[in-house]
Parts: C-alpha cells; sequence; structure tokens
C-alpha cells in the first residue's frame, strides 16, 4: 500500500478542533484504493485544558505534535507552520498540506497517483497576487523578493485563478505560486524543499508588504531553486466558497474534490462545527452557488446530526 501523510497546522481551539474532526470524518468517508492515509496536527499557542479534553476523543485517529512555547514565543503561528514541514513524516510516498478550513469531498486517488510517478509539487496557483511593493508590477514584485536569495529564473508561465484573462499580464502572470490551502509533495523532493524553505521563509519577514504570503512565497522560491518539476492543478483540489470562482470555473465546481471554505461573507467558518446548535444553524441556512454545493456535501459525508455530541 502506498501512503499520503496529511499534515494540518492549527491552533488548540474548539474552531480548529471542530474543523479537523470534521476534514478527518470526511476523509473516512472517501475511498481510498491502494493508499493509506494518516492525519498529522501540529498545533501551537496557549491551550485549554478544558477544550483539549472535549475534542481529543473525536481526534483521536491523529497523530499530535505541539511546538515548543519558546519556538511560539518567536516566531507566533509560525512555528507549527514550520513544524509541520520540519516534521513530516519519512515513511510517506505523498505529502499533503491542509488548511484546516478545507474538506475533502471526493476521492484523491487519481491526483496522488499522479504526484508520485512525476515526483511533481502539486497545487493550484493562488487567486492573487501578494500584495504589491509600491509602485511595483507583479515581475518587478517577485523580483525584489527573490533579490539576493536566488538566481534562478521564476518562469511567469502561469496566471492567477481569480483574475480574468483579459486583465494585463503584468498583473495576472506569476510563477508557479500556489493556494497554501493544498499542496501535495512527492516526498522523493520534500527534504531538499524543505532545507530551501526553511532557509529562504524567515528572510522575506522584512522585505514583503504583507507577511501573511511569506510561506507561499517562500515555497515558490524554494521549487525554482531546487528546480523540482510542478504540476498547476485544476480548481477542483481546491475550490474557494467564491462567487467569482463560481462564475470562471461552473464546470470545476460540478466536479470539486476539495472544498476551501475560507470565505466568512455568508457564514462563520470557525463557528459552524463547534456545536450542535451552530451545526444546525449551518445546515438550515439558505444559501446558493459554492456554499449551497459545500452545505448538502457537509450533509452527505457527515450527516444532519452533529457528530461531536453537544
Amino acid at each position: 500500500m502506498k501512503r499520503v501523510a496529511i499534515l494540518i497546522a492549527a491552533s488548540p481551539t474548539p474552531a480548529f478542533y471542530s474543523q479537523i474532526a470534521v476534514l478527518m470524518l470526511a476523509l473516512r468517508k472517501l475511498a481510498w484504493s491502494d493508499w493509506t492515509p494518516s492525519v498529522h496536527v501540529f498545533l501551537g499557542g496557549p491551550s485549554d485544558p478544558d477544550v483539549d479534553a472535549a475534542w481529543r476523543p473525536h481526534l483521536a485517529a491523529a497523530a499530535f505534535h505541539c511546538v515548543s512555547q519558546q519556538h511560539f514565543a518567536a516566531d507566533g503561528d509560525w512555528a507549527q507552520s514550520d513544524d509541520l514541514l520540519r516534521c513530516a513524516p519519512r515513511d510517506a510516498d505523498v505529502i499533503v498540506t491542509l488548511d484546516a478550513d478545507t474538506i475533502p469531498v471526493a476521492p484523491l486517488t487519481d491526483v496522488l497517483d499522479l504526484i508520485l510517478q512525476t515526483e511533481a509539487v502539486g497545487g493550484v496557483i493562488a487567486h492573487y497576487p501578494f500584495p504589491f511593493f509600491p509602485g511595483c508590477s507583479v515581475p518587478d514584485s517577485w523580483q525584489r523578493v527573490a533579490h539576493g536569495i536566488t538566481d534562478a529564473p521564476l518562469d511567469l508561465a502561469f496566471s492567477h485563478t481569480l483574475m480574468p484573462p483579459e486583465t494585463p499580464a503584468d498583473l495576472r502572470l506569476t510563477p508557479f505560486y500556489v493556494n497554501g490551502g493544498v499542496v501535495f509533495f512527492p516526498r522523493a523532493r520534500f527534504d531538499d524543499l524543505l532545507m530551501q524553505y526553511l532557509a529562504i521563509r524567515p528572510r522575506l519577514i522584512s522585505r514583503m508588504p504583507n507577511t501573511d504570503f511569506t510561506g507561499q512565497a517562500a515555497l515558490a522560491l524554494a521549487i525554482a531553486v531546487c528546480g523540482v518539476a510542478t504540476t498547476a492543478l485544476p480548481m477542483r483540489y481546491n475550490f474557494p466558497n467564491d462567487a467569482i470562482a463560481e462564475q470562471l470555473y461552473p464546470d470545476e465546481l460540478a466536479q470539486v474534490r476539495i472544498f476551501h471554505y475560507l470565505r466568512t461573507d455568508t457564514f462563520d467558518r470557525q463557528r459552524i462545527f463547534v456545536s450542535a446548535a451552530e451545526y444546525g444553524r449551518f445546515l438550515s441556512l439558505p444559501l446558493s452557488g459554492s456554499n449551497l454545493l459545500f452545505q448538502r456535501y457537509v450533509r452527505s459525508l457527515i450527516g444532519v446530526d452533529y457528530p461531536f455530541g453537544e
């Protein structure tokens, strides 16, 4: 059997615990063919023993890794995100990093086979560029980010996925810069990427206008440095609950594999799974588009009854 390790960085809060519990329930409902999945959760930040005691029984199948208080004090949420990569299982054939606010709703074995066979990093190209430096185009911004870190060419061969095709090229084109919510890694190339990523990401903190995007940018640079093959996956593998995505990718929505419920204009992603009352409220919402389809998948995979007690 081939092995896939699913890695999730989180804080020890009801919101994160509930999202991961739902994600794990969904994973158990999928067909895995000749793959064996395992889930690894990397926690950082202050914890509440009562919260831990309430949620850990629902997450018993996951392996937990807690970052040190010193590491978290120094690096904040990047502590668990970096440890997620640093401590990835060595016996996996493919590693998948997922945000907690994602939920697989259909089998993933075809893309796992693709990543294993091609030894390529796979992900959906990011929706938009990272926030620009004032007065800079996208290519100029990438050159400023990469300066002194790598001379490897950054091939602007991809288009940001939620920007219409008529958008000018200097705003739309990008290197292989993927949305970090779902990324597939071949284990055979992972250690080289990890070494470069961990060296690059801290250096971007002082040179990017918004540090939230340093992880995604560091991965793009690490891939360029290592010369790793890449596969730009179709939107179905990281579909956001987003009206623009619905308009641009209706065929992808019809065959979605992983939902990324990151938009909060219709419901609060941090509350919908934390209690029976919140879950019932979410299932009763009059939704439309991708939100409606997400709601239907949740009802089908998780059920109408709240699965985690009261």
